[in-house]
């Protein structure tokens, strides 16, 4: 049995950060307590911590799982400045020391947040006992775009004003998982609603390219080598793909299992950039397998992990174009994020 989510905050440097935390209501015994790593949850850009909730429940059964709002997004304060990787990563540590986490966590980052926590990871390697790169972190958009490129390609659209019916609409025409309710409760967040159902972005459009621009600044071809645990790279594809997009992207995350021998990869097909959203139970069994080797957590292999997860896949039988901005992806990307930025 997991907890009920329970939601907090924390103050870091005058920034307010918002989270949510859940786990085992009792774990098998105290050592088993102390050897399982806590699961950092790290969204993208855009996004926010509501991304994770389709697999929050079956991950805290077994782990301690806690997904936060990075600065500027979701419930978390939106100062001006501050969306640099260094002051970032600071961000992260200081939250993790205002939870008292002071040993080794399991950080899982999607997009934007897998950068994140590339960097965290070689910055802070006594505190990260591994990562997880979920469809980012391998590459960025200054590899192959000039900043005017990136500007043109990865600004986001400025959709204020429309009305939420609208906008919901146009979800579901370019992915059906948007019908399944959970998933329209998560990409709802992503948003202020006013009482006549006009959208406003939370995060605003200025900090945004604040944070595209610290991506295209970073290199993860420096930074993968430096790493000092283990990674678990989980990119998504479609067969729908761009040919050239595609090629890179695998490329990419070659490039990455080159640089760093204790990385391995698993390609989530057919899948959206989203992919908590659309593989949610796919992906579960990916981290509860993934965390079980790093704790030493003895199992009797993926028909125990199997058994340890429900529900069902949000996109099955649903897989959807692009969205309104080139190379974004699907999924929420639909919704005018530039999902996926780094990660071509």
């Amino acid at each position: 049995m997991a907890d009920e989510m329970a939601d907090g905050y924390v103050e870091i440097g005058g920034v307010r950060l918002t989270f949510s935390e859940s786990g085992p209501t009792e774990l098998d015994t105290e050592s088993a307590a102390q050897r399982a790593p806590v699961l950092v949850l790290v969204h993208g850009l855009s996004s926010n911590r509501h991304i994770w909730d389709l697999i929050v429940p079956d991950l805290a059964r077994t782990y301690r799982v806690i997904a936060l709002d990075q600065r500027g997004h979701g419930e978390s304060d939106q100062p001006e400045t501050g969306y640099d990787f260094a002051t970032i990563v600071a961000d992260l540590a200081a939250f993790l020391d205002a939870l008292d986490l002071h040993q080794p966590v399991l950080l899982v980052g999607h997009s934007w947040g897998g950068s994140v926590v590339l960097h965290f990871a070689v910055e802070h390697p006594d505190r990260t006992a591994a990562i997880v790169l979920l469809d980012g972190g391998t590459s960025s958009p200054g590899e192959r775009l000039t900043w005017d490129e990136a500007l043109q390609r990865l600004t986001p659209p400025d959709i204020d004003g429309l009305r939420w019916d609208d906008l919901y609409a146009r979800m579901v025409s370019r992915n059906a998982m948007y019908q399944d309710p959970r998933v329209a409760a998560v990409g709802r967040s992503l948003f202020h609603v006013d009482d006549e159902g006009r959208v406003s972005r939370r995060l605003k459009i200025p900090n945004h390219l604040r944070i595209l621009r610290a991506l295209w600044e970073q290199r993860p071809a420096e930074l993968l080598p430096r790493l000092t645990c283990p990674v678990l790279v989980l990119p998504a594809r479609q067969s729908s793909d761009d040919p050239e997009f595609a090629a890179v992207k695998i490329a990419n995350v070659q490039r990455a299992l080159e640089l760093q021998p204790r990385a391995r990869v698993r390609w989530f097909e057919e899948t959206v950039h989203d992919v908590p959203l659309q593989r949610p139970v796919e992906l579960t069994r990916e981290l509860l397998g993934f965390a079980d080797e790093v704790s030493g957590r003895t199992t009797s292999g993926s028909g125990d992990v199997a058994k340890r997860v429900g529900g069902a896949e949000a996109g099955d039988g649903a897989v959807a174009g692009v969205g309104f901005v080139g190379g974004a992806g699907g999924g929420i990307g639909a919704a005018g994020r530039a999902g996926g930025a780094g990660d071509g």
